[in-house]
């Protein structure tokens, strides 16, 4: 399995856990907001036997690993890598944007993944201009029906700049976010899923489109705008800054 970039062990990343992080290479997705591009740009791919062996190197506080990238479920030895994992008597999160519903499948078929945080690109009428890529909503809508059986997950959307149709770049509004948040109430069938409104930070130099590193973060005051409307969808959200 190709594993572009590690990062140290945190208590961020997993919560309750202290974790370290596997960042896997390749997306499917060209979301125009993506920042992991420049994470993976230069890195070597240390492959799984060399983040195993960093494991043994922190194996006295690690307790859980976070599998994150580009798209993890587009590795081919992605389950085998769990596995070793969990010989490992370690917890996995799997962060997913959710166009692989196959392999989601086969992780909650075979109790495989403690905790799944799948991204939700806003509006599913969005999808297509959030995604940076056409089709895939399908398995998106199926996506978020497997991951609510998980243990533990979360579903999270960053209030990102959009490229509109009539040329224009503006940040997702409130009136979208309350869409997004009624798609997943109504595709689920609940409403009692634990919601991240995230917000969006330039980089400078690290986009997937430049246009967007001239944008500020998404304002505070359009942040709790957003929340107050979700929480009528969505009671368990939150801002996570």
């Amino acid at each position: 399995m190709k594993i572009g970039a590690a990062l140290e062990f945190n208590l961020m990343d997993f919560p309750g856990k202290i974790a370290a992080v596997a960042f896997t290479p390749g997306c499917n997705y060209r979301c125009p907001h993506c920042h992991a591009a420049p994470l993976l740009k230069d890195a070597k791919d240390l492959g799984s036997e060399g983040f195993l062996n960093y494991l043994d190197t922190v194996k006295d506080w690690v307790n859980g690993v976070v599998i994150c990238g580009g798209e993890p479920t587009l590795q081919p030895n992605l389950i085998p890598f769990i596995k070793k994992l969990r010989e490992r008597k370690l917890a996995v999160k799997l962060d997913t944007n959710g166009s692989n519903p196959e392999v989601l499948a086969q992780l909650l078929a075979e109790g495989l993944v403690d905790y799944v945080a799948m991204d939700v690109k806003g509006p599913r009428f969005l999808w297509p201009a959030t995604a940076g890529v056409e089709g895939h909503c399908d398995a998106m809508t199926e996506s978020l029906k497997l991951v609510a059986r998980f243990p533990v997950y979360e579903f999270r959307t960053t209030v990102a700049p959009v490229l509109r149709g009539n040329g224009e770049i503006t940040f997702l509004t409130v009136q979208e976010m309350a869409a997004a948040a009624r798609y997943v109430a109504q595709t689920t069938g609940t409403d009692a899923h634990k919601y991240y409104v995230q917000k969006f930070v330039p980089r400078k130099d690290g986009l997937l489109d430049a246009r967007l590193e001239s944008f500020p973060e998404t304002p505070l005051q359009l942040l709790q705008d957003i929340h107050k409307e979700v929480l009528k969808h969505l009671p368990n959200t939150q801002v996570r800054g």
